[in-house]
């Protein structure tokens, strides 16, 4: 599929913030680790700015994640990695007792198969 610069700007943004709020990092925590300022990161989670190279690299870095992901417009179309990554990411925002009703529930849902 072909994107204007725009949507490419949009789509990144979404995917920035997507993965910063699954590490559980706020705008400025970001910002930290990347070495630029708060209201860079605000811009790219917008679309409103694109980051520079450097700090394209710092956030693929400082997510935790390949540069691809954070082109990977498409869902729908998680590779197992990133798929993996999220659940992950996830999960690991649970305290126990949801962390031990989840394991009841997927265990459920793989005996009904």
């Amino acid at each position: 599929m072909n994107y204007s610069e725009k949507e490419i700007m949009k789509n990144f943004g979404k995917k920035v913030k997507k993965y910063r709020k699954l590490l559980n990092l706020t705008q400025q925590q970001l910002a930290d680790k990347c070495g630029c300022s708060a209201q860079t990161i605000s811009g790219t989670e917008t679309g409103y700015s694109f980051p520079s190279s450097d700090i394209l690299f710092k956030l693929s870095f400082s997510l935790n994640v390949p540069l691809a992901y954070l082109f990977n417009f498409d869902d729908r179309q998680l590779d197992n990695e990133e798929f993996y990554f999220i659940i992950k990411n996830s999960v690991n925002k649970l305290d126990k007792k949801d962390k031990d009703l989840l394991i009841k529930i997927l265990k459920c849902i793989a005996e009904q198969q």
